[in-house]
């Protein structure tokens, strides 16, 4: 503990959050050299964040001894106010946890801190938003990186039912005049201004936030097509990618500029006889059949937007037809793609057209990439793996340039070699997530020439990876689905994970090999 001589005064900025934080320590930052002439000093630091995490998350006893660290840091600083800000302090934003209670620890935390900052003189500054407000904000943050909720009536449900009145009832009782509360305003510089009035610093200039400098709500539409996200995500850890697009972190795809040049349709198979396979290719040249089918495709021009945003019934019986009608398929995808959205249905159909040779398949093609173009930003999360696997088909015998198809190539063969591998372990009885019990190959190996590889020992899977990742990236549109479907190749229980986590757990660091992880990130359980 600091000597009593020590003692500082510590004006600790509790949030909460959704209040402007953000600016406001931006804004202390930029005013340094201001505020050592006027005698404080804003402590800002991954050591103080993480003091706040560990009280958001109830490491109650690994709080106390990092802010009591801290506390330390403050006594050998020469100016005679410190200033903190961590809206973490007041515990977890609400729709970050599984916690219904909103702060349900606050007045605990505020105990923590006074007690572990001894014998500093503590003064915390709460930021009061109007709970409608201030709970729609919390929501909105929710969109951008939870997937949970995507409608604010069932959020404010879950998580309201609480008034400040309320909740800051026992803050105010146990710590009186050292607890200050202030009404909050929308105004950027509104909130770092009233802290300063109460540090005692009120005369200290403050500079101007540029606009990228402030954290800014989503608007409307962006918060539509978020809550879409949600509602229909079909792999929610990978949410965060198709997102990123609506909130502009990434540009959206553009479709090719060049001319089109799609592959001849259907494929022009050479004789059985000449290839090394010829039974084989007795297969291959029948697997685009001819057939005359009707159509049922919307007009060239329809309206995609209006699409997306209507759904197909939640409730719905498998049809006892064949698939051989495209009118009865259409029926069958009804099923299958139940309480998804007229686009998903559409990409379906599309992609049935066109693995048949039609009448139609110029009118299905350009459907399809129009679908991809304008929408698949929208699109792309909502679609199963089995469906992205058959658009990434697609784009290889429909691309419109030779980009596309390789992308189309690529992501095909790697899918369903994943597909096949993993299919085999489920047939012989082995959990996706087990651990391998060994590290090295036990079986002599069968087929010359395929290198056998030991556990941590081998760029063979990071290199796979790395490849499909720069072969994605040569078309935006294309590349959008098959970039999707290494992010849940990397979040998901395959090969990849099962050899990295075998490796983690059992401390295996081969020398010339210490990167070579499945996606270039160590694995962390």
């Amino acid at each position: 503990m600091s000597d009593a001589s020590d003692a500082k005064r510590v004006v600790i900025h509790m949030g909460p959050h959704k209040t402007g934080s953000t600016a406001l320590q931006k804004c202390l930052a930029a005013a340094g050299p201001d505020l050592a002439q006027a005698g404080m000093y804003f402590l800002h630091d991954e050591a103080t964040h993480a003091a706040a995490i560990a009280l958001a998350s109830e490491r109650f006893q690994a709080a106390e001894v990092q802010l009591s660290a801290l506390s330390q840091v403050i006594a050998g600083l020469s100016a005679p106010c410190i200033i903190l800000s961590q809206e973490d302090f007041a515990g977890p934003l609400p729709g970050r946890s599984g916690k219904r209670q909103t702060y349900p620890k606050l007045t605990r935390n505020l105990r923590i801190l006074k007690r572990a900052l001894r014998p500093h003189r503590v003064q915390f500054v709460f930021f009061l938003r109007d709970e409608t407000d201030w709970l729609r904000s919390c929501y909105h943050q929710h969109l951008k990186y939870r997937t949970r909720f995507w409608r604010f009536e069932d959020f404010a449900a879950h998580h309201g039912g609480f008034s400040w009145e309320e909740k800051l009832a026992r803050p105010r009782e146990t710590f009186g005049a050292e607890f200050s509360e202030i009404a909050w305003n929308p105004e950027p510089d509104s909130g770092v201004a009233a802290l300063l009035e109460i540090a005692g610093a009120g005369a200290v200039a403050l500079p101007r936030l540029s606009a990228a400098q402030v954290n800014t709500a989503p608007h409307s539409s962006q918060i539509a097509q978020l809550e879409r996200i949600n509602e229909l995500t079909e792999f929610g850890p990978t949410a965060w990618f198709a997102k990123s697009f609506v909130l502009g972190a990434r540009a959206r795809p553009i479709g090719p500029s060049g001319a089109e040049a799609p592959a001849l349709w259907p494929p022009q198979i050479g004789a059985a006889e000449s290839a090394a396979l010829p039974k084989l290719a007795v297969r291959a040249a029948v697997r685009v059949r001819h057939q005359r089918c009707h159509d049922i495709l919307p007009p060239r021009d329809l309206d995609l937007d209006a699409l997306s945003q209507e759904r197909l019934p939640e409730v719905a019986e498998m049809p006892e037809v064949p698939r051989a009608d495209i009118r009865d398929q259409a029926r069958i995808l009804e099923y299958h793609l139940r309480g998804k959205s007229r686009l998903s249905h559409l990409n379906a159909l599309t992609i049935s057209y066109l693995r048949r040779d039609t009448a139609h398949t110029e009118k299905a093609r350009h459907l399809f990439h129009r679908i991809w173009q304008e929408k698949g930003v929208e699109l792309v999360n909502e679609t199963s793996t089995r469906w992205l696997i058959s658009t990434l088909q697609t784009f290889l015998d429909h691309g419109l340039n030779e980009a596309q198809r390789s992308i189309g190539t690529a992501g095909y063969f790697y899918a369903n070699m994943i597909k096949i591998y993993e299919g085999e372990r489920a047939i012989e009885g082995l959990d996706p997530d087990a651990l391998y019990r060994g590290d090295t190959p036990s079986t002599a190996g069968k087929f010359r020439g395929l290198d056998r590889y030991k556990v941590g020992a081998s760029d063979l899977m990071l290199n796979t990876n790395a490849l499909a990742l720069e072969i994605a990236q040569r078309d935006a549109v294309a590349g959008l689905v098959l970039q999707e479907f290494l992010l849940r190749v990397s979040t998901a229980e395959t090969v990849f994970s099962r050899h990295d986590r075998t490796r983690a757990r059992r401390g295996i660091e081969v020398p010339g090999f210490e990167d070579t992880w499945a996606f270039f990130e160590p694995w962390r359980d």
